[in-house]
């Protein structure tokens, strides 16, 4: 199943149950100085969770190009060390503003998951916030055979509960996992890469002011978030970013490093050119930003480590390498291809010198 497909499947399943399919925000989130880039799917919703803004709508779906150097659970680390982790990605999402609560939001879930996309219900695992007994009876209410197998969890603040950022809207969560299998190690929400997130909904209850305030939302909401790259994969049974890794269909870099870390960007020896870490470049291009752009909307300006240097390693040496537009522009013709070009201008040139 391609990540096209896969796509349209979510759109298409939400819109036909009410949801508005909303386009997808730029990088760059104007006017929101509390964040450097737009993270997540409910960054253009902020002021709607927060009771200062109203649409038309209650309901909406979304498919958000996000970058993974923004806000309180970025995971940045990650990059470059971890299959699952890229600079940018793009997030399905579905979302209610004081519609419906966990219920529906449990079963829309498990029901895209299972039915729509067929998982095996014995491959997956839902988790919840510790003390949210609610969350908990509903999982079990939605499928017998996640409470007589045990695939029901709870766990703590760092892995179950959500924040947009020190401030905005937050609230408890509850993820559904896939199991990759036994050929791979590690334990649901403690280490190894056996494990697999797919979609996380968080509860949207509180707001909090960042000084240690968190009070009730005007009205609960819904916000959730599931990885198009994380959903290819499994789909896929491949490691791909969210378009089918187009820079490894016929284009090899010539600078490259074997697997397991080459292929995500970086060695563990140092940094190392590769296509994940700058999938951001030509969707960031077309949001109005260049490392020498000036800062837009209230947001800082970015320096050239900033934009291009994930995992806190130097960005110098990268961004001056001898990768040039031929090279680029059968991957960027390629990535646009694969995401029906939603994310690229007519001005092609644009991101292409970004990239160079």
């Amino acid at each position: 199943m391609l990540s096209s497909e896969i796509r349209s499947s979510f759109l298409k399943y939400f819109a036909e149950r009410g949801h508005r399919v909303v386009s997808s925000s730029s990088l760059i989130p104007h006017g929101d100085p509390t964040l450097l880039f737009t993270n997540a799917g409910m960054n253009q919703f902020k002021d709607v969770f927060t009771g200062k803004e109203t649409r038309s709508y209650t309901r909406a779906t979304s498919s958000q190009k996000c970058m993974r150097v923004s806000g309180k659970h970025n995971d940045l680390e990650e990059v470059g060390l971890s299959p699952f982790h890229h600079t940018f990605f793009e997030m399905l999402g579905n979302f209610s503003f004081g519609d419906y609560f966990k219920q529906d939001a449990i079963f829309f879930g498990w029901d895209w998951v299972t039915r729509v996309l067929g998982l095996p219900k014995d491959r997956l695992y839902a988790t919840v916030y510790e003390d949210d007994d609610e969350a908990f009876a509903l999982w079990e209410k939605t499928d017998d055979y996640l409470k007589k197998s045990g695939r029901i969890l709870r766990f703590g603040k760092k892995d179950n509960y959500w924040a947009m950022g020190d401030t905005g809207p937050n609230g408890p969560c509850s993820e559904i996992h896939f199991d990759r299998g036994d050929k791979y190690q590690g334990q649901l929400n403690v280490s190894g890469n056996r494990f697999l997130e797919l979609w996380n909904l968080v509860f949207m209850q509180f707001e909090s002011d960042g000084k240690g305030n968190n009070t009730p939302l005007p009205k609960p909401s819904i916000d959730t978030g599931a990885g198009l790259e994380r959903i290819s994969l499994v789909m896929q049974g491949i490691h791909t970013p969210a378009f089918g890794h187009p820079s490894q269909e016929g284009n090899t870099p010539r600078h490259s490093v074997p697997p397991p870390y080459g292929s995500f960007g970086l060695s563990r020896g140092g940094h190392t050119p590769s296509s994940p870490p700058l999938a951001g470049n030509p969707p960031l291009s077309r949001g109005g930003h260049t490392p020498s752009s000036p800062p837009l909307a209230g947001n800082p300006p970015l320096s050239r480590g900033e934009f291009a240097s994930p995992s806190g390693h130097p960005s110098q040496e990268w961004i001056q390498s001898d990768y040039d537009t031929d090279l680029f522009r059968p991957i960027i013709e390629r990535i646009a291809e694969l995401s029906d070009k939603e994310y690229f201008s007519d001005e092609r040139g644009i991101p292409h010198r970004v990239i160079a």
